[in-house]
């Protein structure tokens, strides 16, 4: 198994009374989507989708074509959504000795805009 060490996210105001949408974009085999009230909610997105892969289930995309098609919002256009916030995370993977796989965020790293886009 070559699991993700990076994953890419973010969440914008919609203009949704409580919540706010968030998508998991990178990598592009692993998007998924999900609401909340906070950026957290994108930890918890990649918390699952590392479970998957290293669970070896199937992964799930938690409703992004489906969201896509009705709010005609673009799949390959969130990583540019410039009022939006983007989280980088950096995942070490571990494998135990039953052979399972088992990645945890190290690192996160926060940005307005899209990352590549920000200046140190």
């Amino acid at each position: 198994m070559n699991p993700p060490t990076e994953f890419r996210g973010c969440m914008w105001n919609d203009g949704w009374e409580f919540d706010a949408p968030c998508v998991i974009y990178y990598p592009w085999r692993c998007r998924r989507y999900g609401y909340g009230g906070n950026n957290g909610v994108l930890d918890s997105l990649v918390e699952d989708i590392c479970y998957d892969l290293g669970s070896g289930l199937p992964l799930s995309d938690g409703g992004l074509a489906d969201e896509c098609g009705w709010r005609k919002w673009s799949l390959r256009g969130f990583r540019a959504r410039r009022r939006a916030e983007h989280v980088v995370f950096s995942v070490e993977w571990e494998q135990d000795e039953t052979g399972s796989w088992w990645g945890e965020i190290a690192d996160r790293r926060e940005t307005m805009g899209p990352p590549q886009m920000v200046t140190p």
